[in-house]
């Protein structure tokens, strides 16, 4: 296997398990010589914030990703496990990069500090705030007219789970003023990707984001979490019989609080609660195709929630 950049771009595009995500957000934000830097913001420990301007994922990334025909889940399970479990200096590199990033800047807060002061200098408001993860990240990248033409704006991190979303939340979402918000969360708490937690405290931590929302006048929908075909890095851990556990919760937790509920989960699935490969070809982020399925649904889910007011 390739141990370079372009390798940890691809296993972290197509990986299902919270460390190969992880992996593409760590090497996106590494910072070359001659990476442009974004603005200069004052720290109240008297230092100055200066973010590295997010780079575009190389075009094979993204042909990988967004091609139809399959992956083969046992390779890249394979590939994942080599990896993470290596000394390798790429993998060394990696982890190094990791533990950094976790210990300066564990929400990721640097991703879209520029890009929300852009939004405030121009004082733009988005119409809706989709936060999330790498299936957020990636819908952006798949259709980024369903965006702009609709007055949304995308903040999703891959790899990210729900805690650093409810981290960033305030600076990320309410600071922005939307309409409205769609929270997709869950791929990498089922991951693991900050470490192992429960389900009700993965509900606690999407109770929390919804409450913040509504405290601040912005109508929310609730994403149920598109299928998960496996956990590449474990591939003992069979992660079908988990997502639509979740799902049920979500859509309970939806009711309870009286937020707009929006099914992704069920036309997506193949018969075993796998992710149909019709729709995704690594078993956890859509293509295209997968995202032409769910762009109405969410254009529904936003009418409802916006309705409500």
């Amino acid at each position: 296997m390739r141990e370079d950049g372009m390798t940890i771009w691809v296993l972290a595009t197509m990986a299902a398990g919270a460390m190969m995500a992880l992996a593409g957000a760590a090497v996106a934000q590494d910072v070359a010589p001659t990476q442009a830097l974004g603005r200069t913001f004052d720290a109240v420990n008297g230092t100055a914030i200066q973010c590295p301007l997010p780079q575009p994922r190389p075009q094979e990334v993204l042909d990988r990703q967004f091609e139809t025909r399959p992956q083969d889940l046992d390779a890249l399970s394979e590939q994942a496990a080599a990896f993470f479990s290596g000394d390798s200096e790429v993998a060394m590199a990696f982890r190094a990069r990791q533990a950094e990033q976790f210990a300066t800047d564990w929400p990721f807060r640097c991703r879209y500090r520029d890009a929300n002061a852009d939004l405030a200098e121009r004082n733009v408001r988005p119409r809706v705030v989709f936060m999330g993860d790498s299936i957020t990240e990636g819908w952006v990248e798949a259709d980024p007219s369903f965006f702009a033409d609709n007055g949304y704006v995308g903040r999703g991190i891959s790899g990210q789970s729900s805690p650093q979303m409810l981290a960033r939340f305030w600076q990320d979402v309410v600071a922005l003023k939307p309409q409205a918000v769609h929270i997709l969360a869950g791929t990498n708490d089922i991951g693991g990707a900050t470490g192992a937690i429960t389900e009700d405290e993965y509900l606690g931590t999407i109770a929390s984001m919804i409450a913040i929302a509504q405290a601040n006048d912005i109508a929310v929908i609730l994403a149920a979490m598109p299928p998960m075909s496996r956990l590449l890095p474990r591939p003992e851990f069979d992660t079908r019989p988990v997502v639509p556990a979740l799902n049920a919760r979500l859509a309970l937790l939806a009711e309870e609080k009286g937020v707009i509920f929006v099914d992704y989960f069920t036309p997506l699935k193949a018969p075993d609660n796998a992710f149909d490969p019709a729709y995704a070809n690594d078993g956890v982020h859509p293509t295209r195709a997968g995202y032409a399925v769910m762009e109405p649904l969410a254009q529904a889910a936003i009418t409802a929630a916006l309705a409500q007011d």
